[in-house]
């Protein structure tokens, strides 16, 4: 077993607004045995994140979507839960949160994605 699948049981809750993007990175989190709740936006994603806000291990959201962007969301998660692990995803690179955020920029391949979120649950740096 490999460090990509060593502790792959955590709860990522997936945020993005485009259901095909959604659908794919899903499928790709669950087939390395993630438990994935999906958001279609930063509001529905705070809804649930209030549900169980320490249950959480890391947020994978989008910046640009409708209703309430994913900085937003991410601001109103760590109020609730000032831990809460947050990787952000953009197709545009002045979209960058916050210098400390930790961000991929779209399109990505999927080895990096794993490898970044495995990365930042186990409190390391991503590069």
């Amino acid at each position: 077993m490999n460090r990509l699948e060593s502790r792959c049981h955590e709860t990522i809750l997936l945020v993005d607004d485009e259901p095909h993007l959604r659908g794919m990175l899903y499928t790709l989190l669950t087939s390395k045995k993630y438990n994935v709740i999906q958001a279609v936006d930063g509001l529905d994603a705070l809804e649930k994140f209030k549900q169980s806000p320490n249950g959480i291990n890391l947020v994978l959201t989008d910046i640009v979507m409708p209703r309430m962007d994913g900085v937003t969301s991410a601001q109103e998660m760590r109020s609730i839960n000032p831990a809460v692990k947050i990787l952000f995803m953009s197709g545009y690179l002045a979209d960058r949160p916050q210098p400390e955020s930790h961000l991929m920029l779209k399109p990505f391949p999927p080895f990096q994605l794993l490898q970044n979120i495995r990365t930042i649950l186990d409190d390391q740096t991503i590069s």
